[in-house]
């Protein structure tokens, strides 16, 4: 893991965002990527039905690029601020030697094209969990769907800074599928370097072809030992129990692949994605 990108769409909880992905960065020894979008004025006019008079639409288009210079100036300063404070070295092209880096960019556009674009050549994108899950924040399901990248997903609130720790605890959710086992290969640093890893699935169903030992057995081969823990839940009732069992654990990583075409079709242990994103009050490392 050599690269995360930290998508910004404003200051709010940024820095909570930073905190975790610069604390991870120092883990692993990466570059960080800021990245504000900022929107095109004339693009979102375009896209209304409303029908302007040519001053009036001048008017507003201005305030649109007043409000986004704005926007643009606090995230930037909130980055670079960051860096400076902790002594993060910003560095434009690749170091020649192991340390924590980071670089600013900025674009303007739609930002989950431009994310969706960025992500696939980057190890990791963190990003801030939507206030409302359904439906999710283009940004995000861009991120998840079209780059093929694990994304950190934090639950952040407005006026919390970073989670205490990120990975060192983390819990797996299991059932044998092929985004499973993506989420899997996806955190492996994580779980190389976590104190504790538990694989957590529902009781194994008849038929299932890759069991919890199977995954504890490849575990095995990259050096991590994991624990194994199954619990019972009804169909409707997979999400509530899925999060006792994390909470029961004292996780602070759930790592589980999500699956569909849309955030709207969602399989994961039976279909949890939206009560996850939800109601998860640790970081869920997913990938599609």
């Amino acid at each position: 893991m050599k690269m995360i990108l930290v998508p910004l769409a404003d200051d709010v909880g940024g820095k909570g965002l930073l905190d975790t992905a610069f604390a991870i960065a120092q883990r692993f020894n990466a570059h960080v990527d800021g990245l504000h979008v900022r929107p095109d004025p004339a693009e979102a006019l375009h896209a209304t039905s409303m029908a302007f008079p040519g001053a009036l639409r001048d008017q507003v288009l201005e305030v649109g690029r007043r409000q986004a210079e704005e926007t643009a100036t606090q995230v930037r300063t909130l980055f670079q601020d960051y860096c400076a404070e902790n002594g993060i070295p910003v560095l434009e092209r690749p170091p020649f030697a192991d340390g924590v880096s980071a670089a600013w960019h900025e674009k303007t556009g739609k930002e989950s094209l431009v994310v969706a674009l960025r992500g696939r050549l980057t190890d990791l994108i963190v990003v801030r969990r939507p206030l409302q899950a359904s439906p999710a924040p283009d940004t995000l399901e861009a991120a998840l769907m079209e780059t093929g990248k694990p994304v950190l997903i934090l639950p952040l609130k407005d006026d919390e800074g970073a989670p205490e720790s990120v990975g060192r605890r983390v819990a797996i959710a299991w059932n044998g599928s092929t985004v499973a086992a993506k989420a899997v290969a996806a955190a492996r640093h994580f779980l190389i370097t976590a104190d504790k890893v538990t694989a957590l699935s529902l009781q194994e169903e008849k038929g299932q072809q890759l069991s919890l030992a199977d995954l504890v057995d490849h575990l095995a081969w990259h050096g991590v030992e994991a624990d194994t823990r199954r619990f019972e839940a009804r169909s409707s009732q997979i999400g509530e129990a899925l999060l006792a069992e994390v909470r029961a654990l004292n996780a602070d990583l759930l790592v589980l692949g999500g699956y569909g075409t849309s955030m709207t079709r969602e399989l994961i242990l039976g279909g949890v994605t939206r009560h996850m994103l939800t109601h998860a009050e640790i970081p869920l490392l997913m990938v599609h």
